[in-house]
């Protein structure tokens, strides 16, 4: 009978400890649970853009109309180069800038995203209002 009652105890024990060793980070598949929330918190949408949270461009610093400018999301800014003349910077893009340059329309900018780890990569695309900041579409690499 102790001989029994010991080994129920020992099985509800591990059966306890099972979740332990569980990743918090996974789903049943395997895979990443909160990437599979993030995406569908989304729409499924997996740009640049909304994984950083980046809907919007701060107001009062697209470059003037005709103008391009380059922005590095991860520095204030006050220390962001100043725009220039279009077709004169797109080699000046350090890794992990965005190239903003007007859209195809009067009232868009383009926004192009540089990876941050390979120089002269475009990872997307975003077309913003150019009145407000804020984000149109998505247009992903070209």
């Amino acid at each position: 009978m102790i001989k029994r009652a010991a080994v129920s105890a020992l099985i509800g024990l591990m059966a306890l400890g099972t979740g332990a060793f569980a990743d918090e980070g996974k789903d049943e598949s395997g895979k990443g649970k909160q990437r599979s929330e993030e995406r569908k918190q989304h729409g499924g949408n997996s740009s640049y853009f909304h994984q950083h949270g980046y809907t919007r461009i701060p107001n009062g610093h697209l470059p003037p109309p005709g103008e391009c400018r380059v922005w590095y999301p991860d520095r204030p800014a006050g220390h962001q180069p100043p725009p220039f003349k279009c077709g004169q910077g797109r080699g000046r893009v350090e890794p992990g800038g965005w190239l903003i340059s007007p859209g195809s329309r009067s009232q868009e900018v383009e926004v192009a995203v540089y990876d941050a780890r390979r120089p002269g990569i475009v990872i997307d695309v975003g077309i913003f209002d150019a009145r407000t900041g804020s984000m149109i579409r998505i247009v992903g690499t070209k």
